[in-house]
């Protein structure tokens, strides 16, 4: 086997241009950690503002809507559309605040009726014609 000399396990001092060489790897080292630790305390900082931000945008938006546009957590929203006399609906749909039935009124013209739930009354009747 061969032997371990002591001198061999010493560091020896690096000739001035490896010297060089290793005080800009350790500067580039600092500088990209530094950049690392700023992206990611930014990256944090922006995921905090969205969370503590997301109530107060929904706030704004759900005042922005009307005062009966949020649904009671007790009670549901209740009211009544009254719909012409003889009036048959086919089908309905909901977008958002506001209901629309389509069907025949009692003289057989189609006709679409929307009904808006947060004013509460209806808000349109059209009558529709195919050609």
């Amino acid at each position: 086997m061969s032997k371990i000399n002591e001198s061999d396990l010493d560091e020896k001092p690096l000739d001035p241009e490896m010297e060089k060489v290793r005080r800009k790897m350790v500067r580039l080292l600092a500088v990209s950690i530094g950049i690392m630790f700023i992206g990611l305390m930014t990256v944090l900082g922006a995921l905090v503002y969205k969370f503590t931000r997301s109530d107060a945008s929904a706030t704004a938006i759900a005042s922005a809507s009307g005062p009966s546009a949020t649904v009671p957590s007790d009670a549901p929203v209740e009211g009544v559309a009254s719909l012409p006399e003889g009036f048959a609906i086919e089908s309905v749909s909901l977008d958002g605040p506001r209901i629309g039935f389509f069907g025949r009124a009692a003289d057989g013209s189609r006709r679409l009726i929307i009904h808006d739930i947060s004013v509460g009354r209806i808000v349109s009747d059209i009558v529709v014609i195919n050609r």
